[in-house]
């Protein structure tokens, strides 16, 4: 059976134990180091119909394939990083021999180099803001305009059902003006620890604790020496917003997948 070159990451030369032991994408396969001038492909040897053919195309659209194979990587990489730091590959990135890769590496060994050195003293920390959107409009009735709903309480029906319909318009656009300054806010708190900070795509079925949307998606590179300023911060922000209907949620630590660089594919 045809065979093609898995990828998980690109590590300094001589920054990983030659006897390392780690899993690939199955169990009781291990990874092998292959070493270039500096740098070190992290690898194993997958059967090439695992991601090409038609058969990939099924195996790939079938999640229970795919999910404890997609988290052996994610494994492997974790494994990876607790002994240098790493260039992390996405799932399912191949190339067809050991030249390839090579070229791949020659081509790209500025970008590896700088990043690598750029990631040694750093992690990926993950935050997503939530907003209970009902939760913040009930407060500021309770606090801004609760007078206002009073006199539109008196008034006669037709007048009511109008009023009430404007008040409502009146409520959302102020706690959606005041959610942006919550996230504008938080954003730049955060990203004020961080040495760099990205913002990620928000997925609608991400939903938080019952009743909250998610609102804001962020990721963060931040220094090791950083991360209780960072925590400390993350949770004044939690405290002082709490009563506005939204909270922050933190992940990590992570391989710093979101800032890995533009690289060159056209080798594989």
């Amino acid at each position: 059976m045809s065979s093609a070159i898995y990828v998980f990451g690109f590590v300094a030369k001589g920054t990983l134990p030659e006897s390392l032991k780690i899993d690939g994408l199955e169990p009781g396969h291990c990874v092998i180091q292959r070493d270039f001038t500096g740098i070190t492909a992290v690898v194993s040897q997958v059967p090439l119909n695992y991601f090409v053919g038609e058969e990939a195309e099924t195996r790939l659209n079938d999640i229970e394939w795919v999910a404890p194979r997609a988290l052996n990587h994610q494994r492997a990489i974790e494994r990876i990083i607790s002994f240098s730091p790493v260039l992390p590959a996405q799932f399912g990135v191949l190339f067809s021999s050991f030249e390839n890769l090579e070229k791949f590496v020659e081509g790209n060994h500025t970008a590896i180099s700088e990043f690598l050195e750029l990631t040694a003293d750093k992690n990926e920390w993950g935050v997503k803001a939530y907003w209970d959107k009902e939760r913040a409009q009930e407060r500021l009735m309770e606090r801004d305009f609760a007078e206002h709903t009073r006199t539109v309480a008196q008034l006669s029906d037709g007048i009511r059902y109008f009023r009430e319909k404007q008040l409502k318009v009146e409520i959302d656009r102020k706690a959606t003006d005041q959610l942006k300054k919550v996230l504008v806010d938080g954003s730049t708190k955060l990203s004020d620890m961080a040495f760099d900070a990205r913002k990620r795509k928000i997925v609608n079925a991400d939903s938080g604790e019952d009743g909250y949307e998610l609102v804001a998606n962020w990721t963060f590179l931040l220094a090791l020496d950083r991360l209780d300023e960072f925590l400390a911060v993350l949770n004044d922000l939690n405290e002082e917003n709490a009563v506005n209907g939204v909270y922050f949620q933190k992940s990590g630590p992570w391989p710093p997948y979101s800032f890995v660089p533009e690289l060159i594919w056209e080798y594989n």
